[in-house]
């Protein structure tokens, strides 16, 4: 499997509300990147990639890429990936929900319908299009959406044919995003 399948991880954003780059930030010891990038690995082996203009990322030794378009939110951080992906499906992941495990995201993959051209997590009532596997031939939406400035990652996803997997409880703590202090201070170890 792990030649079929890439991981991106989105780590473009402006981190506004944080104050400081989300996914140098520490958790347990590690950036926030690490724990992403560890809890993937075990599913797509070196097949992994970090999306930011920040070369702060570079001394984990990681492969980073940095957006085609800048300043285009996960919409362009999203065509970026599947721009520069070699293989048919994707996981596309934000830099800033650093709780996902192995086990949710083999999940993801083994629930993943090929019937659709993208699959996202659901917890409750909202959805996680940044906990999801995208097919590489959607490069081409991601491309006309960000040339046209319609950049709302869930008005692109209602033009998509998309599958929608609601998840257990016993894992909607990985789900969260870490935006804010308040967030982060309630993660902590």
């Amino acid at each position: 499997m792990k030649d079929n399948i890439t991981a991106f991880i989105l780590a473009g954003g402006k981190s506004q509300r944080m104050g400081t780059d989300k996914g140098l930030l520490p958790l347990g010891g590690k950036p926030f990147v690490s724990h992403i990038y560890e809890a993937v690995k075990p599913i797509v082996g070196e097949n992994i990639v970090i999306v930011s203009s920040n070369e702060d990322y570079d001394f984990l030794g990681y492969t980073r890429i940095e957006d085609i378009v800048q300043d285009k939110g996960p919409v362009g951080g999203i065509y970026t990936a599947l721009q520069h992906s070699k293989t048919k499906l994707n996981f596309i992941l934000s830099v800033d929900a650093p709780l996902v495990s192995t086990e949710l995201l083999l999940w993801i993959l083994e629930n993943q319908d090929g019937s659709y051209q993208m699959t996202q997590v659901q917890l409750q009532d909202k959805a996680y299009p940044l906990i999801g596997i995208y097919d590489r031939s959607l490069v081409s939406v991601f491309d006309e959406n960000t040339k046209k400035d319609r950049l709302r990652l869930r008005q692109v996803i209602k033009e998509i044919k998309n599958q929608t997997l609601l998840i257990p409880e016993k894992w909607s703590a990985q789900v969260q995003n870490i935006n804010t202090p308040e967030e982060y201070q309630k993660i902590q170890l």
